[in-house]
Order: C-alpha cells, then sequence, then structure tokens
C-alpha cells in the first residue's frame, strides 16, 4: 500500500478513536447530572454552540497533525528503515539514510550511517584484495579474449537450440550488414526497404543468419563421422554473407564427457578473394589452351601436308618450314606469358572433402522421395568408391537435375549409375523418355538452386564448376528410350591439404581461466514463467512521443533498446531509430525530450519500423519503466501495422515498488539515485532505455532477498503493487 495512504488510515483510525474516547466520556458524564443540570449544560452549549464547535475542530486538526508528527517522525522513518539497509548491504553501499525522523531515530540513523561508512570501506579494501588477486586470471583471460576477437578466422560458437553463446569481431562482420543506420539499406526492386539480414548478437538463434538447412545438414554429417568414429569430425558448408562475399563454414562439434552433442563452433573463412582468382585462372588456362590448339594445328598441318608429299616445290616446302617456325614461336611466347608457376594454384578454398558415393547417394534418395515426392533406385556400384565434394551442394545439385527433368519430362523414377574410370567418377542419372538436348542442360545450369525450403544462393553451372566436374546428355545403344544427365568429376583430392578441426572439445579440457559456463546456459523453452530471472533473456525499451495521451493521438518519434542476456547488459546489441510521426511536435514535448520536426522529416514511419523492432523482441521479456504506457502506445498501432507484441513484459517501476514499499517516488531518477545509477541522456529513448537496464539488473538480487525468483512471481507481486492500476 502507498505510504500516503496507510497515514490517511492510521490518522483517520486514530481520530475516530479518540472521537469515541471523548463522546464515552461525555456520555458517563451526562448520566451523572441531574436533569436541572443537564437542561443548564444544553443552555449554554446552545448559546455558546459556536465556540464548542470551534474548540472540537481545533481539538481533532491538534491530534492530526500530532499523528502526522508521529508518524512521520517514528513510524514512517521506521518502516523505511529495513529498506535502506538492504541497499547499502546489496546493490549500492555508497546509499546514505537520509535523517528525517525524531531525535531518538536520527540518533540510529546516524548509528546505521556509521556503520555503511565502515561497510564500504570493508568492502572496499576486500574487493581490492580481490581484485589484486584476480589480476592475473584476468590478464589471460583478456589475451584469449584479444586473440579470439582479432583472429582473421570468424569464429562461433552455439549451444545445441543454435543459440549463440561466443562470437569474435570477424563472425559478426561475416554475418550482419555494415551500415550502422537500420533502417537506411537500399532500396528492393518493389520499391520497399529491404529487411535486415538478421539481427545477431549472444543469446539469439543462428538460424537468423545461416541457413538452418546448411547447419542440419553439417550435423548429420557430423553424427555419421561419430557414429564410425571418423578421425574427422568436422563438416565444411559455403554460405553467401549479406555483402554477397562467399564465405566457407568449417562446423566442429562439441561433445560432454559422455560425447554427447553439447554444441557446435563454426570457424568462419572469406573466400571470395580466392574464388575470383581461380575464375581468373580459369579463364587464364581456356585462353591458353585456346591459342596452343591453334598453333599446334597449324604445325600439324604443316607436318603432314611435308611428309605425305615429299616432291612438292622448295618454294612451297620454304612456306610450309616458315609456317612451322613462326607456330613455333607463337607456342613458345604463349608459354613464357603463362608460366606455370603462374597457372598452377590449389582449389582448396571450397570445401570438398572426401565421401562415399554410398552415402551421398542414400541422402540424395531419401530427400528425393520426401522433398519432391521421386524415386531414386542405384545401381550396382562399388560400395568404397569416393569422390571429393561439398555434400550439400552437390546433393542439392542432383535434386534440382531430377526436379528440372520432371517439370520437362513428368517421369517420376529415376535411375542412378556410377563407375569409375582413369581417376574420374561418372555419375549417370538416367530416366524414360526423349533425348536430352544440350541447350536444355545449358539453361538449367544459369538457373539458381532453389527447392522447397532449401537451396543455395548459387546456380547449377557455378556449383558444378566449383567440384570441377563437367555435364551433358547421357544416352546409350542399349536403352535408346532412355535419356539421362552425365556428371564427370574426380574420385579423389589427393592435392588437399588442408588444416583439419578433428577433435571434439570436452568442456573438462577448456583452460582453467575461463570463469562462466559455455554449454550448460538453459535454452528458448515454453515453460519460461518457472524460469529464474537470472537466466531470461530481455529486451529493455523506451520510447520517446509527442505527447501523454495515447488514445489522443499522440505518436511514438523514437524507440531505444538494449538487451540483457544472462544478467549482462549487452550495451552494443542495441535498437535505437527516430521515427516520422507524419504531425508536427508540441513545443512543450520538444523542450522535455529535445527532438524537433527536422530530425524527423526524414526518418521511416512507425509502420515501417515496428516490424524491425518486433525481430529485435522476438524470442525475449521486454522490460521498461512504466511499461503500461509504452506497452499502450506499441498495442495502439496492431490495426494498422499486423504487428502485436505478446512477449511477457516486466515494469521496473512496479518492481522497484515490490521491494521498497515503504518508499513514496519510484519515478526513474529517483529509483535511480536511490540505487547509485548514473543516468546520462535522460529523456531520449536510447538513455533511458540503459537507465532502465541497470535499473532492472540491481532489482534482481533485491527481488531474490524477497523470495522472488522466477518470471512467474515477479510478475504475480507486480500485480498487487498499488502502481499497478495505472492505465492508458
Amino acid at each position: 500500500m502507498d505510504p500516503t495512504n496507510k497515514f490517511w488510515w492510521f490518522a483517520g483510525i486514530s481520530i475516530f478513536t479518540t472521537i469515541l474516547v471523548f463522546g464515552g466520556i461525555g456520555i458517563f458524564v451526562w448520566q451523572a447530572l441531574t436533569q436541572t443540570q443537564q437542561t443548564v449544560v444544553l443552555e449554554i452549549v446552545k448559546t455558546h454552540f459556536i465556540y464548542f464547535f470551534t474548540a472540537l475542530i481545533v481539538l481533532l486538526t491538534a491530534v492530526g497533525f500530532a499523528l502526522d508528527g508521529i508518524f512521520h517522525s517514528y513510524i514512517l522513518p521506521h518502516h523505511r528503515l529495513p529498506e535502506e539497509i538492504e541497499l547499502i548491504y546489496t546493490v549500492n553501499p555508497r546509499h546514505r539514510i537520509k535523517r528525517e525522523g525524531g531525535k531518538m531515530v536520527n540518533l540510529l540513523i546516524d548509528k546505521l550511517n556509521a556503520w555503511a561508512e565502515r561497510h564500504e570501506t570493508f568492502e572496499t579494501a576486500v574487493d581490492k584484495r580481490v581484485q589484486s588477486a584476480k589480476a592475473e586470471v584476468e590478464k589471460e583471460k583478456n589475451i584469449l579474449a584479444v586473440i579470439m576477437s582479432e583472429l582473421p578466422e570468424g569464429v562461433l560458437i552455439c549451444n545445441r537450440e543454435g543459440q549463440v553463446l561466443f562470437y569474435n569481431r570477424q563472425a559478426r562482420k561475416f554475418l550482419t550488414r555494415q551500415n550502422e543506420e537500420l533502417l537506411e539499406d537500399e532500396m528492393g526492386e518493389d520499391g520497399q526497404r529491404r529487411l535486415p539480414f538478421g539481427y545477431f548478437g549472444l543469446g539469439r538463434s543462428v538460424f537468423e543468419v545461416i541457413d538452418r538447412n546448411l547447419i542440419s545438414h553439417a550435423w548429420d554429417e557430423i553424427s555419421e563421422k561419430l557414429a564410425r568414429q571418423s578421425e574427422s569430425t568436422a563438416a565444411y558448408f559455403v554460405l553467401l554473407a549479406p555483402d554477397s562475399r562467399h564465405i566457407k563454414a568449417e562446423m566442429v562439434p562439441v561433445l560432454n564427457q559422455q560425447r554427447q552433442f553439447s554444441g557446435f563452433i563454426l570457424i568462419l573463412y572469406d573466400i571470395s578473394a580466392q574464388m575470383e582468382t581461380d575464375g581468373r585462372a580459369d579463364l587464364l588456362l581456356q585462353s591458353l589452351s585456346g591459342g596452343l590448339r591453334t598453333s599446334v594445328a597449324g604445325v600439324r598441318a604443316a607436318s603432314e601436308t611435308m611428309m605425305e608429299f615429299p616432291d612438292i616445290p622448295a618454294e612451297t616446302r620454304q612456306e610450309f618450314t616458315r609456317i612451322v617456325y613462326t607456330e613455333a614461336l607463337r607456342i613458345s611466347k604463349l608459354l613464357g606469358q603463362h608460366s606455370p608457376e603462374r597457372i598452377e594454384r590449389p582449389r582448396s578454398q571450397w570445401p570438398l572433402i572426401e565421401m562415399r558415393v554410398g552415402t551421398i547417394l542414400e541422402k540424395i534418395a531419401v530427400k528425393a522421395r520426401h522433398l519432391l515426392r521421386l524415386r531414386l533406385i542405384s545401381d550396382n556400384y562399388d560400395k568404397d568408391l569416393q569422390l571429393s565434394a561439398d555434400s550439400y551442394s552437390f546433393s542439392l545439385a542432383i535434386l534440382f537435375l531430377m526436379h528440372q527433368a520432371h517439370e520437362e519430362y513428368r517421369t517420376q523414377d529415376f535411375r542412378c549409375h556410377v563407375e569409375r574410370q582413369n581417376g574420374y567418377v561418372h555419375f549417370d542419372l538416367i530416366w524414360e523418355g526423349p533425348s536430352l538436348r544440350m541447350e536444355s542442360i545449358d539453361l538449367w545450369t544459369e538457373k539458381v538452386l532453389s527447392l522447397k525450403d532449401q537451396g543455395l544462393p548459387l546456380t547449377l553451372g557455378e556449383v558444378i564448376h566449383y567440384h570441377q566436374a563437367e555435364i551433358w546428355p547421357y544416352a546409350t545403344a542399349q536403352a535408346p528410350e532412355t535419356t539421362g544427365i552425365r556428371l564427370t568429376l574426380p574420385a579423389l583430392r589427393t592435392s588437399e591439404n588442408r588444416l583439419h578441426h578433428n577433435l571434439a572439445i570436452i568442456p573438462d579440457s577448456r583452460p582453467e581461466f575461463y570463469d562462466f559456463d559455455l554449454f550448460n546456459q538453459p535454452g528458448q523453452l515454453p515453460e519460461i514463467d518457472n524460469r529464474p530471472l537470472a537466466d531470461l533473456t530481455y529486451t529493455v525499451f523506451d520510447t520517446e512521443t509527442t505527447g501523454l495521451d495515447p488514445r489522443g493521438g499522440d505518436e511514438i518519434i523514437s524507440i531505444g533498446a538494449v538487451r540483457i542476456v544472462n544478467s549482462r547488459l549487452l550495451s552494443n546489441d542495441r535498437f535505437e531509430q527516430l521515427v516520422n510521426p507524419l504531425r508536427p511536435l508540441r513545443w512543450e514535448s520538444v523542450q522535455i525530450h529535445g527532438i524537433r520536426d527536422e530530425m524527423l522529416a526524414d526518418k521511416p514511419t512507425i509502420e515501417e519500423v515496428l516490424p524491425h523492432f518486433h525481430k529485435f523482441t522476438e524470442n525475449t521479456i521486454m522490460v521498461a519503466h512504466n511499461a503500461a504506457f509504452d506497452m499502450r502506445m506499441l498495442q495502439i498501432k496492431e490495426a494498422a501495422t499486423g504487428i502485436r507484441f505478446i512477449n511477457p513484459v516486466l515494469d521496473t517501476m512496479l518492481l522497484s515498488a515490490v521491494v521498497h514499499p515503504a518508499q513514496e517516488n519510484h519515478n526513474l531518477m529517483t529509483i535511480a539515485q536511490r540505487l547509485g545509477i548514473d543516468v546520462t541522456g535522460r529523456h531520449t529513448a536510447m538513455g533511458d532505455a540503459l537507465a532502465t537496464a541497470e535499473m532492472f539488473l540491481k532489482l534482481l538480487p533485491l527481488l531474490a532477498n524477497k523470495g522472488i525468483h522466477t518470471l512467474q512471481a515477479a510478475r504475480q507481486a507486480s500485480e498487487k503493487t498499488y502502481y499497478a492500476r495505472l492505465k492508458y
């Protein structure tokens, strides 16, 4: 209950009790008087009623003032003392109790403040000793953090649900857009603003920035290797970054002591430059081979002519000799321009690994049946036959060819024949139907690989090229009614000499200076009501508006938000956006938040901003100060935007009233001062969001001291406070 309300209840009951006491005394005296005396008293009262009434009012007023003095000097200070002491020994050792009571109360407050001084001095000394003891450990930890942050490769660590537990600077650079303005992206072909590539940060799902199918396929490959106890447990795939760079990902499993899957590490490499080099080298080789073929053909023709006609005239023989000499010089020049050192280079950047053909065919057959409703039957082949391939892209390419053949020939059944010849694997996909023309294959190779919910941002031709394969129509005289496609690719890539991260990492083997547990954080579960508050992920936000009347047409002009993951404030993982309200601002509101009309003229509207903010808050608990107002502003926009925020909500104003019910004021600045928080950027959405986040983190241990540990308990306690009655 509000302390002021408590006082009025106390004063009312006290005055009512006083009236009853004096009334009882008056009745007792009245009954003791004779009838004559009673008549005289009544006459006196009638004659001097105004004096008696005034005296009664003065008496009641004096009693009220006396009660107010007693309440504020003795009762209320005593009521606040437990809260003030708790603040000192929990979240704010610098807090001191104000002297605002009676003499004895102030004497007690002086003693408590003196104890607080000694407590702070003792804590400071202990902290210094602890910090000194941790200095070497922190140095090692910081060295590791700097090394991980500055690695040229991107490093990304996730738990088994795909929740990001760690990433370095390169990983963020590879997986996110580099522009700072969230909504200032280029326009799409449809004239609409493009959505960002994905939100990325601690506690978020890796599937927001990497296709789930890629990781699932890699994990299937890892599971198979673990099952057969393969020496190499890593898997590889390629993804396209937001800036169209090609990124090679090496996925390494993380196992617990029982060799059960606990998470995975992704090591990311930028292979765009190497792929461009490969492309230029291929063109160079084609140019060289074309020039050599022409010159060799000329030499051969001249030589054959001279050998076939030995009696040709001397002038003609001399001309043929000149041709041979000229072409020989041309060949020498070509070889000089394109030396072997400039041509030879390892094509090791594309993640091609040795795989059994049988494993690939089994996966393709299963996916063809479930994904395309097509049947693939394999002929007898060597079960130990291996080839160098990227399992995901190669399988997707075969499925894509089956889909294209089905679309064009309406065939449901396919047969696969595989054989090895001279270091190459011939992969024949055969079906019944008319002969396939090379023109059709050329059209297919120009198409992007895309099948329902699976796909790659590459064309079929690019995948075939990266596998150093050749593709052409296939037909046999033994079965003229059938047609098909032949893929020819290297059987093994013995030239590969990559560094494999073969060993699964067991948590017990990690360096001892890690003081946090990477892989036992709780995942995103539906039973969040019973989850500890300290383990949840939060979006702490604030809005600035044109005014304080949501129903009266006031609009949002700024949204600021930050995230809290595992009780850590991620100040760099933020959402900050000005919003054009499509209406002029009132001068009174400009004086508060400092945002002017010209600052909003070129900003996106709330209909453009809310989808992005909704994505930012996904799978988190929303936290705000006086959240009823901010949530009401968002709720009013549901009809216009189609965006509905269904996240659980916590309000720091209500939580403050829960832990400090005796305090009269629970506005943001007062709470911040009480908890020892420095507020910068007041009345800006981001500044208030950061202050609210710090405030929320300091309220968590105070809630725990009151036995409030879960989201459900915090919400139920908030609903019982006086401030929960506020409506907007």
